[in-house]
Parts: structure tokens; C-alpha cells; sequence
């Protein structure tokens, strides 16, 4: 009987995403390979390389992100920090991204619960997000708001998730 031919996928998507979880925050959350997958599925029709950093705060660490960066005073579900915006302001694109997320799990298990969501897909969906804007994408504009819309679901699709905007337009 002949033998299958391997192919080294796993090996490749480590070579090419570095992704570095800190879990700082007191609640359960998804492994390290689920936030892994869902970089992964957002960065790789975009970039070759990147180097990422998630960190998972509490509330209170969540919200003094959010007031010293934004100038909001509230925990977030997610923040992004690209790490080449000069690359994104001269419309030049490196092959590498760089940049750190921040999740906060107790904002998204309360709003997977208000909206009545997994928890796991709402987590999927806020990494793929937070992953979209550290590539480039925003949604300040309603053009741009529904092309990361698309964005998102596409890839929650790839991923075997739901759409995760059908609840908003029921």
C-alpha cells in the first residue's frame, strides 16, 4: 500500500504567525490554539509573517487601556495596537504585521450573554475584528463598516461560525 505524502501545515502556520497569549485576567477563556486558529484564519490572506501579542485583562486593566488610549472610560471588548502604522500611512505594506490585542473576558461573556451568543463564536469574532484592525481595516465610515462587516463573516464562516451581525439585523 503506498504511503501518504505529509504535508507540514501545522509547522508552516507556526512559522508564519507568532502569536503570544498572556492571560492576565482572572476568567476562563478559550486555549491558546483557538485564539491561534482565529489569527491565523484573519491574517493570512493579508500578510505572510506576523508577530502578535493577545493579552487577556480584567475589567479594570481593559478600561485603563481604553482611557489612556482612546480616551473612553469604560472596559471594551477589544483593542487593537498595530505596530506599523507608518507602513499603513505611506501605503506600503510590509510582509510582517506586528501588533498587540487586549481582550477582555468579562465584557465579552456579559455581551455574549446579553446577545445571546456562544461565548466561543463571540470570542472568535472579536479576535478576527481586533485582527482586521490591526491589518488596516476600521469601521468609522459606513463603506468601510460593511466591507470589515463581509470581512468578518467570511472568515467566521471559514471557521464554522455563524454570522455574527444576524441578531442586529433582526
Amino acid at each position: 500500500m503506498k504511503k501518504a505524502k505529509t504535508f507540514p501545515f501545522l509547522a508552516i502556520q507556526k512559522q508564519r504567525l507568532h502569536l503570544h497569549v498572556d492571560n492576565a485576567s482572572s476568567a476562563q477563556t478559550p486555549t491558546e490554539q483557538d485564539f491561534f486558529k482565529w489569527a491565523w484564519q484573519a491574517m493570512k490572506p493579508f500578510y505572510r509573517h506576523a508577530e502578535i501579542s493577545l493579552v487577556l485583562l480584567d475589567t479594570e486593566d481593559a478600561q485603563s487601556y481604553n482611557r489612556d488610549y482612546r480616551e473612553k472610560d469604560y472596559a471594551t471588548n477589544v483593542l487593537s495596537f498595530a505596530h506599523d502604522e507608518l507602513d499603513l500611512l505611506s501605503g506600503q505594506q510590509s510582509n510582517t504585521l506586528y501588533g498587540d490585542l487586549i481582550l477582555c473576558p468579562q465584557v465579552i461573556e456579559r455581551e455574549a450573554l446579553e446577545q445571546n451568543k456562544p461565548l466561543k463564536a463571540h470570542y472568535a469574532h472579536l479576535t478576527v475584528h481586533g485582527m482586521l484592525h490591526l491589518i488596516g481595516f476600521d469601521h468609522i465610515e459606513e463603506s468601510d463598516a460593511e466591507e470589515m462587516e463581509a470581512l468578518e463573516i467570511s472568515i467566521l464562516h471559514q471557521l464554522g461560525y455563524t454570522n455574527p451581525y444576524l441578531q442586529d439585523e433582526q
